[in-house]
């Protein structure tokens, strides 16, 4: 997903990921939606991410409220009061299941341009077939340059 940084906070410096990765708290807007996230840049320096288009991946920190619908809605992705979390309502596009049985399975749902990776437990257990209509609630969101 295409999007262009309109604040950042350089103050707001935090590692986060796997492998530990410089993020900052941002006030972004894409075609999708806009809103408020962790931007994690392949830039070294925050102030020079204002203004800059990135093509961003997105993760969340957790998940509630997930639920397939019964009926057709709009895509949509619609920014909440606190801060780094979005009501999401997209559709199931596909779904990856690991050769181990033991590993996570994962689904791809889309809302829009926004691509959001959700695993089977973010899901509560449940395992919608490709084409479900979902909605859930996503916090902690991070944006990830593809940069990186």
């Amino acid at each position: 997903m295409n999007i262009t940084i309109e604040e950042i906070d350089s103050a707001s410096m935090r590692l986060i990921g796997y492998t530990p990765q410089p993020s900052f708290v941002v006030h972004f807007r894409s075609a999708a939606f806009s809103g408020i996230a962790r931007l994690v840049p392949a830039l070294e320096r925050a102030d020079d991410c204002l203004g800059m288009e990135f093509h961003v991946e997105i993760t969340q920190g957790s998940v509630t409220q997930f639920g397939v619908l019964d009926q057709a809605a709009m895509n949509a992705v619609e920014a909440l009061d606190t801060p780094g979390s979005f009501k999401v309502t997209g559709m199931l596009e596909s779904q990856s299941v690991p050769s181990d049985p033991s590993a996570q399975r994962h689904a791809f749902i889309m809302a829009g341009e926004a691509c959001f990776c959700l695993s089977e437990e973010e899901m509560g257990g449940l395992w919608p077939e490709p084409g479900s209509r979902v909605a859930f609630v996503a916090h902690d969101v991070s944006l990830w340059d593809d940069a990186l």
